[in-house]
């Protein structure tokens, strides 16, 4: 194994435990930010949509395992690594910081709103109406994510991907 899978797989188990034992105790209208997500679509857009939706897989079984929703975990992480990889930027590319940022939050943003419409569609425990948990929640979802995604860039990505 090289280091840096083994790394970002230390990274994910990482993000998967802060997500299931603190951040989801923070909620907002029913919403709580998501560090698995931002890590799902930060490592799809800057390894590619193969390998996003392997660790996407892998942070969904691991999440899936210590929140016991093993099925809907599994399918929402995957589904969120295949579409944060459309935003791929290749390595050899000449994109800018900027435009390598902006990828990678719209990445977070379209990985956030379709994971939180699969996971909606499946699974309702407050019983709200489908308008509820698609539109509000999703924005919410969204914004919580997004706002998570620049400061992990701007503390961390920035100055890893600068060298």
């Amino acid at each position: 194994m090289t280091r840096s899978f083994t790394l970002l797989l230390g990274l994910l188990a990482v993000s998967c435990l802060i997500q299931v034992f603190g951040l989801s105790r923070l909620t907002l209208f029913g919403v709580s930010p998501d560090i698995v997500t931002t890590f799902v679509a930060a490592i799809s857009v800057y390894t590619g949509q193969r390998t996003g939706m392997t660790y996407g897989f892998a942070a969904g079984l691991l999440s899936g395992l210590l929140s016991g929703n093993i099925g809907i975990s599994l399918l929402t992480r995957t589904i969120e690594g295949f579409i944060s990889g459309y935003c791929h930027v290749p390595e050899n590319s000449h994109a800018t910081m900027t435009q390598k940022s902006r990828m990678l939050y719209l990445a977070i943003v379209l990985a956030s709103f379709f994971g939180n419409l699969v996971f909606s569609l499946f699974n309702n425990p407050l019983g709200e109406s489908l308008f509820y948990r698609i539109i509000i929640s999703g924005a919410l979802t969204c914004m919580m994510n997004l706002l998570l995604g620049i400061a992990l860039n701007k503390l961390i990505l920035r100055k890893t991907l600068s060298e």
